[in-house]
């Protein structure tokens, strides 16, 4: 009887080892592999003005857009969507795997040249401030992040006409615009946290968030 229980216990532990080697937090892409990408903007207002329309946007509007800028401010508000897609949807392996994530820390990146080149510019940083449950149903899940900034600060190197050009591309009448001159200027490094069968697990290193999905 001994043996049959010191058996059964030697059996199950090397089956725990394997798992958790299998399953390891330093290599969390074994339970995890959601994928990221940009999907739109919502709700840009820059000096209070929303950026919805072409038509919407007055002589008058520019004028205070470009007055605040003088005066050495120009807060500007909006909602960049991430999507999240989830392929453990059991078509590639045995179980449909639910992820939840629970943290996301990220920088956000804006390309100032509307040129070939991709210049790169931080104009924030924040945390996810709710988990977001991704299941393996086949959907993109969105996780709206607030941006707030002062233009003025962060963007000092451009003109204020510069500014509302960019803008427009990446919040304004183009937000749902998937391209390299409009969302593509657009550029999110971030490090998720996701929690798992065996506890949490953070990404050993951070992704570069943009049109493409990329996990």
């Amino acid at each position: 009887m001994r043996k049959k229980i010191l058996i059964s216990i030697v059996t199950m532990s090397v089956f725990a080892a394997s798992l958790s080697i299998a399953c390891s937090p330093d290599d969390p892409f074994t339970l995890l592999r959601c994928q990221f990408r940009i999907e739109n903007t919502e709700d840009f207002f820059i000096a209070g003005i929303q950026l919805d329309s072409l038509e919407n946007l007055s002589v008058t509007q520019v004028a205070e857009v470009v007055a605040t800028w003088a005066s050495g401010s120009c807060p500007v508000d909006f909602t960049l969507n991430v999507g999240i897609f989830n392929p453990n949807d059991g078509s590639t392996g045995p179980d449909i795997i639910p992820v939840t994530l629970t943290s996301l820390v990220w920088d956000l990146y804006l390309d100032g040249d509307s040129g070939d080149s991709f210049d790169t510019t931080w104009v924030a940083s924040g945390i996810m401030s709710e988990a977001l449950e991704v299941p393996g149903s086949g959907e993109t899940v969105i996780l709206p992040l607030d941006i707030s900034l002062d233009a003025f600060v962060v963007m000092g190197t451009m003109g204020p006409l510069e500014f509302i050009d960019l803008a427009l591309a990446i919040g304004g009448i183009d937000s749902g615009l998937r391209d390299e001159d409009h969302l593509g200027r657009v550029l999110v490094i971030a490090v998720p946290t996701v929690t798992t069968p065996f506890g949490p697990m953070t990404y050993s290193g951070s992704l570069s968030i943009n049109l493409d999905w990329v996990d």
